[in-house]
C-alpha cells in the first residue's frame, strides 16, 4: 500500500518534492491556497486541495490525524509553516513533519513546534546539484534520510566549553566511531560559516563553539553529543 504524503505550498521545492516522491509510488495531495499553484499541481497530475490549513478542521479532513505519513510544509509562509507543524503535532505524535528555515532561529521555533526534520533548501539544492555530479550513490542515501526510509539522521552537534573534544585536533578525533557515528565535517564559527569536510584530513583544533556535522541513528547521535559534552 502506498505511503500518503501532503506537501504544503506547491512552491519550487514543493513541486520538486512532489515529483520525486511521486516516482517513488507515494501517494500525494498537494494542499495551497494559492489558486496558481493548485492549477499547477493539477495539471502536474496530482490530487489537489485548497486551503491554508491554519484551520484544524482541514487538517483533520485530509487525514492528518488518520493515514498520512509525511507532511512537507514548505511554503513561502513561515509563519503559516510554523503554525501547521504546531497543529498538526497535537493531532499526531507518530506524523512525520518535514519543513523549511534559512535561519537557525526559525529552526529552533520549528523544532520546538514538531518538526521532525528542519531543512535549508538554498543548501539542500547546491547540495544535491553537487552530490548528483559527484557521487549518485551518496545522493540516493541523502534521499533515504531526507524522507524518513532511513533511520539514519544528520545532525549539527555543538561543542560545548567542557566537551571532552575540546582542543582535539580534527584529523585525530576517532570517539565517534564507538557510537557508530560518521563524521561529516565541522564547521568552525571563530573563522567563518565555511563547512570542512573531514574528508579533506585539515588540521583543525576542535574549539568550543564549533559545530560537528554527523550522521548516525537517532539514539546514538544523543548519546554521543551527551557524552563528549559532559552531560
Amino acid at each position: 500500500m502506498a505511503k500518503k504524503v501532503v506537501i504544503y505550498g506547491y512552491t519550487a521545492l514543493g513541486s520538486k518534492i512532489a515529483n520525486i516522491l511521486n516516482d517513488e509510488k507515494y501517494e500525494i495531495l498537494v494542499v495551497d491556497s494559492e489558486q496558481s499553484s493548485l492549477i499547477q499541481a493539477s495539471k502536474d497530475g496530482f490530487e489537489i486541495f485548497e486551503s491554508t490549513l491554519l484551520n484544524d478542521n482541514d487538517l483533520i479532513e485530509i487525514g492528518i490525524d488518520k493515514d498520512i505519513d509525511t507532511l512537507f510544509c514548505v511554503s513561502y509562509n513561515n509563519k503559516n509553516n510554523l503554525f501547521i507543524t504546531l497543529s498538526a503535532r497535537n493531532l499526531s505524535k507518530e506524523l512525520k513533519i518535514i519543513t523549511i528555515s534559512k535561519t537557525k532561529s526559525e529552526a529552533n521555533k520549528l523544532e520546538i513546534a514538531g518538526a521532525t526534520k528542519v531543512l535549508n533548501p538554498n543548501e539542500l539544492g547546491a547540495y544535491r546539484i553537487y552530490r548528483y555530479m559527484a557521487k549518485p550513490l551518496m545522493l540516493r542515501v541523502l534521499d533515504d534520510i531526507l524522507f524518513s526510509k532511513s533511520d539514519l539522521n544528520i545532525s549539527e552537534i555543538y561543542i560545548e566549553h567542557f566537551s571532552l573534544l575540546k582542543g582535539v585536533f580534527l584529523k585525530d578525533m576517532t570517539i565517534h566511531k564507538d557510537f557508530n557515528i560518521l563524521l561529516l565535517g565541522i564547521m568552525d564559527k571563530e573563522i567563518s560559516d565555511k563547512f570542512i569536510f573531514n574528508t579533506k584530513r585539515i588540521n583543525h583544533k576542535i574549539d568550543d563553539g564549533d559545530v560537528l556535522v554527523v550522521v548516525g541513528k537517532n539514539q546514538d547521535l544523543e548519546n554521543f553529543s551527551k557524552y563528549i559534552n559532559n552531560k
